[in-house]
This record gives structure tokens, C-alpha cells and sequence, in this order.
């Protein structure tokens, strides 16, 4: 989506309970056609009930279309799969192996959107599984989503009937060119969805991060959860920094997946030696992908800011202009920045590691970036085969 469209309302949502009542609100007051997609949907005390909430939906005459990424949602058991046919939901898993979807390797559908009656929507970068919830004994995952209601929402309906029929993008490019031509620009919510999918040519996410970095002015504030950005990326950070705008990063105290936080660990000394403050977050696993810019705009969604959302998985992020949304956002940072979140510092940094240490961070980062180049190879085959 190039332009912005009006909302009748945007909302920030976090993690745990408000987004599980909230996907439970929707789910319950959805009238006509119900679609869920997502990345990870675990059969584990969450995943139960937001299938018994699914079933209620269809026995009252609900259409409820559920896809769910086939490694992600690994094992989805067979069981499982055949009650929620039988119960008259129409799922499938994304991509298994040997499947048409699998020829092209690695590709992984990554969002995650629920959307409702064409009308009322949440999308980010929240899965459906124990660990984004709210638990007796641990904090759930730091995440966000975004509550969108309105007639934007066709949009999402329109893309999830998509990728789920695996039908192609013109009824999007369609619907996208006549609503145009209702918008009003000085509406005070606006958004617009923006993918990425590297096989489908789409871009837009990663454009909307750089494009943004480059037109701010005063402050810039990155909540990411796997982040190694590339060089330019890292370019345009520094030069930000250099024209004085202030630059925050909210990274993982502690990671899921540990070579990913020894390789974004080896880039501390080039952001710290570049005026960007860097602040971990302590509560619990980070898995929120956000940037705010200027306390303005913002962008929140499934993007991670890595080779692999940006070449590989299938994407989608929303752009937003509204000021109570962002005014939640930026109350949201800061409390998190005091209470739970410890900052970095350069020289306890360097002092703190051992030779050991610092060679197993870079033997990390050199690891991925040695998978980026071979994605990068692949993708510049296939730019030449459409030349």
C-alpha cells in the first residue's frame, strides 16, 4: 500500500492479556468471515482456546479461514489439523515440505493478522502460543500488535484471501486504486499496510524503515528483537546520529536465539561509538519490532530488521499517522526505558569480555552474514533471470 487511508480507530497492544482478550473479542462478536493468520500457532494451553473460540464462531455461522506457517507451527498435529476441518474450519499449513509453496526454500509466512467481518483487524508481531501470553510464573514476550477498525480493514481481508488461495495480488492493486479516490487526507488516524516478500517483488516495509530514518529530524527510537541490520542500513543510523538526531535502541536482554544476540552484540561498539544509546530489555524474551520517528510516526508489524525478513519470510507492518497512538507508544518507551530496561554502556562493554568472548561474537556475526551472502547471490541470480 503506497498512500495512506483513514481508520476509524488505531490502538497500541501489547502482549499477554490484552491481546488475548482482544483476539477473544473479536472472535466472539465476528458476524460473517473471520480470517487468522500466522507464523507459530502452538496447540498449548493458549492455542486450545483460541480454537474453542474459533469453533464457537463457525457453529453460529461464522466463515473462520485459518492458515498457519508449516515450520513455524511445527508439529501441528494431524489430530488437531482434521477436528478443525471437521468442526468446519478451513485450515491449512502454509508451506509444508514437498508442497507447491515449498519450492521456494526458506520463504515462511511470518505475519500475523486477525481480521474480522471486513471491519476490525490486529496486526504485529504476536503468535499464537503460551509464551506471548500472560503466565502465572513468567512475563509474557514483549511484543506489540496494532487494533485497526474501519473499512481499511478490507484491505487485510482481501490479503489473507489472497495467500491463502494462493491466488494472484491484482484484486489488492484493484482494491487499493479505487479507494484512493475516497480518501480524505486531513483525517487525524491514518495507516496504511506495507509487505515485504521478496518473491513477489515487495519492498515496501524495508523502504518505509530507511525513508523514514532518513527524513528524521529530532529523534528515532528502534524497539528490535533480532537485529542485524545491513551496512547502508547502519550507514544512514550514523549519519542521523551525526546530524543530531537522538537515536534509541531497545534490543534483548536475553535471546531466544543466542547467536543472533552474539552477533548483533559484536555491532554495540559501532552504535555506541556513534552516539546511538542502546538499552536492553530485561523482563523477559524481546520479540517486538517497532520504530518511532520524531514522536510522529511510527511502524509496528512482524518485520524484523535482518536479511531474513528482508529477502526470505512473507512480511507485513503497519504505518501509522496518529497522534494518540503515538502518544501511548512513546509513554509506553519511556516507562520501559526506567523500569525495566538496563542501558549499555561502551566501556563496561569492552572491559567485561575476554578475548573469548569477543571472538565467539565475531565468529557470529561472520556466520550470518555468511548466510546473507548466499541469500544476496540467489537474489541476484534471480534479478538477472527477469532482466
Amino acid at each position: 500500500m503506497k498512500k495512506y487511508l483513514e481508520a476509524d480507530d488505531i490502538q497500541l497492544v501489547f502482549s499477554g492479556k490484552n491481546y488475548f482478550e482482544l483476539l477473544e473479542k473479536i472472535i466472539h462478536e465476528s458476524k460473517e468471515i473471520l480470517h487468522l493468520q500466522t507464523y507459530i500457532f502452538e496447540t498449548d494451553e493458549t492455542g486450545l482456546k483460541v480454537i474453542k473460540n474459533l469453533k464457537q464462531a463457525v457453529a453460529r455461522g461464522v466463515r473462520v479461514v485459518v492458515l498457519a506457517d508449516a515450520y513455524g507451527s511445527f508439529p501441528f498435529k494431524k489430530e488437531i489439523q482434521k477436528d478443525l476441518i471437521a468442526s468446519g474450519i478451513q485450515f491449512r499449513l502454509y508451506s509444508p515440505l514437498f508442497s507447491s509453496e515449498s519450492i521456494f526454500f526458506g520463504r515462511r509466512l511470518h505475519h500475523k493478522i486477525v481480521v474480522a467481518d471486513k471491519n476490525i483487524a490486529l496486526i504485529g508481531g504476536i503468535n499464537v502460543a503460551n509464551k506471548y501470553n500472560s503466565g502465572q510464573e513468567e512475563q509474557a514476550w514483549l511484543d506489540y500488535a496494532v487494533l485497526v477498525k474501519g473499512n481499511v480493514c478490507e484491505y487485510l481481508d482481501i490479503l489473507c484471501d489472497t495467500v491463502y488461495r494462493k491466488k494472484s495480488r491484482s484484486k489488492l492493486n484493484f482494491w487499493e486504486n479505487e479507494i484512493h479516490k475516497k480518501r480524505a487526507s486531513d483525517h487525524h488516524s491514518l495507516i496504511r499496510f506495507r509487505r515485504n516478500d521478496f518473491i513477489k517483488q515487495k519492498n515496501e516495509i524495508h523502504q518505509s524503515y530507511l525513508q523514514s530514518i532518513i527524513r528524521a529530524e529530532n529523534s528515532i527510537v528502534i524497539v528490535a528483537s533480532y537485529f542485524l541490520p545491513g551496512n547502508y542500513f547502519r550507514r544512514i543510523l550514523r549519519l542521523a546520529a551525526a546530524r543530531g538526531v537522538k537515536i534509541k535502541i531497545i534490543l534483548a536482554g536475553k535471546s531466544d536465539v543466542s547467536s543472533v544476540k552474539l552477533a548483533q552484540n559484536y555491532l554495540y561498539e559501532f552504535y555506541l561509538k556513534n552516539n546511538i544509546q542502546l538499552y536492553e530489555w530485561q523482563n523477559s524474551i524481546l520479540h517486538g519490532k517497532a520504530m518511532m520517528i520524531d514522536n510522529t510516526w511510527a511502524t509496528i508489524g512482524s518485520y524484523n530488521l535482518n536479511f531474513l525478513s528482508h529477502y526470505i519470510s512473507i512480511e507485513l507492518n503497519a504505518d501509522i499517522i496518529d497522534k494518540k497512538f503515538m502518544r501511548d507508544f512513546s509513554s509506553h518507551i519511556d516507562k520501559i526505558i526506567s523500569d525495566s530496561c538496563t542501558q549499555v554502556d561502551l566501556d563496561k562493554t569492552t572491559k567485561n569480555l575476554n578475548v573469548f568472548g569477543k571472538l565467539k561474537m565475531k565468529l557470529a556475526y561472520i556466520f550470518h552474514r555468511t548466510i546473507m551472502n548466499i541469500v544476496m547471490m540467489g537474489r541476484k541470480h534471480k534479478k538477472r533471470k527477469h532482466n
